[in-house]
């Protein structure tokens, strides 16, 4: 405890001692502070509000049609524009600014600083301000109104220069389309005339395929042909090739034998064939005129032959099927010769279908793009058409330029307030630091820590201060602070008044 008040005395009579410089070192930072502050020069801000929205007519009419950008980057393109370098360098150019460029370095500068200093904010999604802080009332207006006409007039201009661009572009990209679509076409034409036999036409076959499945079916109706002809063959051979009849009487048991085998075939075939079958209506015919016979009137006296209609019939059959089956055999001997020439020639081009694919599929990818764009060129002349007679972005300046009497800046009360604190705390900093180089002895017990013998210590013959003297220096203390804040409230008033 005795250590800890020991320390406070002495640092607080170090303190006291030196508190003149604090005092001096306060006042010296105070009114270099204020007067510094009072020779700023005011800074005027100029401001300008602007609403930039999609036109509500053209823009969902033209939608999917003509070539469009979002709002989003609208408005993007428009905070990059108004801060472009060619577009201060306009600014400079129409206002008093270029008075101040003499080298291409203060260009340089000028830009740079205007740049930063140029402030464009969004208020809202659609509402944006413009605003600018300068000494000169009427340059920060001028400025202001300059970033207005400046913006207008490039975004007519450089939406122009974008359609004509971008037109351009679109004419060149088809006309190097169609040169690749009129060689893709003159390939295919060629492939096709050189293996037509072997493309796939409409139906989804080509020629060899078609040729193989001829001789399949041909081959199968042969079979058939062949099978037909052996039954006809076998019915030829149990089969009376006459008929006798008996003198006086009707038709003869012959007749009646034939009828009934003709009746007999005719059930064998109806169970096979439909009735509109060639042999099944040949065969009723045949039983038609066996009945026929075994009805008529009696024959004469005698023995008597005649030709059996169904032999007649029978042998007919047979001669149409060996000619059908010689028919049959010719054909199939032509569609077998097309067929291994078909086949020659496909051996002899290896992968021709993968071929004839990709040359397909090169001309459809040519014909897609080019087909996009000759619908995007016609949406480009849409949008151009829709730029001159109405803008797809459309801007209302909601407040123009303008500059209050006030200044903005600086906040001279504030920032003598400000210089006050650190005055004060300059004071103190000086009388720490003062404490902190003093090396002089204060005690004995001071002289004791470097390790030396003390005799003893001769106090101070003075007498010690009154008490009236002690208030005598506190009031004087006192007072120079306090006439630090009243010279305060002077400068803040001064300040007031001048804003």
């Amino acid at each position: 405890m005795d250590s800890l008040q020991d320390l406070i005395n002495r640092y607080g009579g170090l303190a006291w001692r030196r508190r003149w410089w604090g005092v001096a070192a306060s006042w010296a930072l105070c009114l270099v502070g204020w007067f510094g502050i009072a020779m700023m020069p005011n800074q005027y801000e100029a401001s300008a509000r602007v609403y930039i929205d999609a036109d509500a007519v053209l823009t969902p009419l033209l939608r999917g049609i003509a070539a469009d950008s979002s709002m989003s980057d609208q408005i993007d393109l428009l905070q990059h524009m108004l801060l472009s370098r060619p577009n201060i360098e306009k600014i400079i150019a129409k206002t008093d600014l270029q008075l101040d460029t003499k080298t291409p370095t203060d260009l340089e500068q000028m830009v740079t600083r205007l740049s930063k200093t140029i402030k464009v904010n969004a208020q809202t999604r659609n509402i944006f301000s413009i605003a600018f802080r300068n000494p000169d009332r009427q340059l920060a207006y001028d400025v202001v109104q300059a970033v207005l006409a400046s913006y207008i007039e490039n975004r007519a201009g450089d939406n122009r220069d974008d359609m004509e661009k971008a037109s351009e572009f679109l004419d060149e990209q088809i006309a190097s389309y169609e040169k690749q679509l009129r060689d893709a076409e003159a390939r295919r034409a060629e492939f096709r005339s050189k293996y037509v036999d072997l493309i796939p036409g409409d139906g989804g076959l080509n020629r060899l395929e078609q040729a193989r499945m001829q001789v399949t079916a041909l081959t199968g109706q042969l079979a058939d042909a062949k099978a037909r002809r052996v039954l006809l063959a076998k019915e030829l051979d149990g089969t009376q090739q006459e008929l006798v009849t008996e003198a006086g009487g009707g038709p003869g048991p012959d007749t009646h034998a034939s009828l009934r085998d003709a009746e007999a075939r005719l059930r064998e075939l109806q169970q096979t064939y439909t009735d509109a079958y060639p042999e099944v209506i040949a065969a009723k015919r045949d039983i038609a005129a066996l009945k026929k016979m075994d009805s008529g009137p009696a024959a004469v006296t005698g023995a008597k032959s005649e030709p059996n209609p169904v032999y007649e019939q029978l042998k007919l059959r047979l001669v149409e099927t060996d000619a059908l089956i010689e028919s049959l055999q010719r054909q199939i001997d032509d569609a077998t010769h097309e067929r291994d020439r078909l086949e020659a020639i496909a051996h002899g081009a290896p992968n021709l279908e993968a071929r004839y694919l990709n040359l397909n599929r090169d001309y459809d990818v040519l014909r897609k793009n080019y087909d996009e764009l000759l619908g995007r060129r016609e949406g480009m002349r849409i949008a151009t058409a829709a730029q001159v007679r109405a803008s797809n972005v459309k801007m209302v300046i909601i407040d123009p330029p303008q500059v209050p009497q006030a200044p903005v800046a600086p906040e001279r009360v504030l920032l003598a307030i400000g210089v006050l604190f650190a005055g004060l705390a300059a004071g103190v900093g000086v009388v720490g630091a003062m404490m902190t180089l003093d090396q002089s002895f204060h005690s004995v017990v001071d002289l004791r820590t470097m390790g030396r013998p003390v005799i003893g210590a001769i106090s101070l013959a003075a007498l010690p201060p009154t008490v009236a003297m002690r208030l005598r220096h506190v009031a004087v203390f006192g007072s120079s602070l306090g006439l630090l804040l009243v010279v305060l409230g002077g400068v803040l008033l001064h300040f007031t008044q001048r804003i």
